[in-house]
């Protein structure tokens, strides 16, 4: 019986450690994954804020002026932009947004 023992204690040991290792090796590959998806996804907000703040950009010069509202909107996703991590590259586009005449009513 101990002869059985010496040799179970060693291997239930052994299965145990390959258990906790792949389920450890699991859940890193999970972690990754869902890191990989949430950079995507702010990835891909940025870019969203960028095309939006650009394609303001030339509406409201096309139109000659902003309202205050539609400024505080282009502020609210230069803001996003930022806090995403989009680089500075949006920054000269908005300072000509925030010069652009301020006309209130249609645009």
């Amino acid at each position: 019986m101990e002869d059985i023992l010496q040799w179970i204690t060693p291997l239930i040991s052994a299965a145990a450690t390959c258990i906790i290792g792949y389920f450890f090796k699991k859940l890193k590959e999970i972690a990754d994954k869902r890191e990989l998806e949430e950079l995507a996804s702010r990835n891909v907000l940025i870019g969203l804020c960028r095309d939006r703040i650009l394609q303001g950009y030339r509406y409201y010069r096309q139109h000659g002026g902003i309202s205050s509202q539609d400024l505080e909107t282009m502020t609210n996703l230069y803001n996003a932009y930022h806090a995403l991590g989009g680089n500075d590259t949006i920054t000269t586009i908005y300072e000509k947004i925030k010069h652009l005449p301020i006309k209130e009513g249609e645009m």
